[in-house]
């Protein structure tokens, strides 16, 4: 009779042994629940967020609705706070009416936070520099000698007062050689069939 209680007892110790081993790849609900409450007083609301979703879609107990309500609530997203304060209202039993208006509230707020979200203006659009464009094909088989554009904007010849410039010097030299031309010399017209200095 010993002898069949010794098989009976190994197996049973080491049933036992294994337990522990085989339950500690779940989480406990109450640790996690733990962790989402302290993630949620720290102010990171979508790592909250994220393991009550997960929570919820496990036990679908409806005071999940409740803290996935607060977490969008915190993020000031009113469309799924909304969504899940209402539906924690019509799945919670035994809700008390102090905590009804409570949650009452929040969809208050949250819809006039929903209002005044639709209301203002869109944020400024962020106009970003254009950056420049390689050069086309036609480009590559013209020649490959251009040189490459500058890393910091157009090159000179794409300024306006480049050409503003060059074309004020080109004006002002015909100008000057026009007057130059048809001004007088303090000389005499040199004599035919003589040599004069220059």
């Amino acid at each position: 009779m010993t002898a069949k209680r010794a098989p009976l007892a190994l197996v049973v110790l080491l049933t036992m042994a294994r337990a522990p081993v085989a339950f500690a790849g779940a989480a406990d609900p109450d640790s996690e629940d733990l962790r989402a409450k302290d993630l949620f007083q720290a102010q990171r609301y979508a790592d909250a967020l994220a393991i009550y979703t997960k929570l919820y879609a496990e036990t679908r107990h409806p005071t999940y609705l409740r803290n996935l309500g607060r977490c969008h609530q915190m993020m000031r997203q009113p469309e799924p706070a909304i969504a899940r304060f209402r539906a924690y209202l019509s799945s919670a039993r035994d809700l008390g009416p102090g905590e009804r208006t409570e949650i009452e509230g929040y969809i208050a707020d949250m819809q006039a936070l929903e209002a005044a979200q639709s209301a203002a203006p869109p944020p400024p659009a962020i106009v970003l520099e254009q950056q420049p464009r390689g050069p086309s094909d036609a480009d590559a088989r013209a020649g490959a000698g251009t040189q490459p554009p500058s890393p910091n904007g157009p090159s000179i010849t794409h300024r306006w007062w480049f050409w503003t410039g060059l074309g004020v010097l080109l004006v002002g030299g015909v100008v000057a050689s026009i007057v130059a031309a048809s001004g007088s010399s303090g000389r005499l017209p040199c004599p035919p069939e003589t040599v004069c200095p220059p």
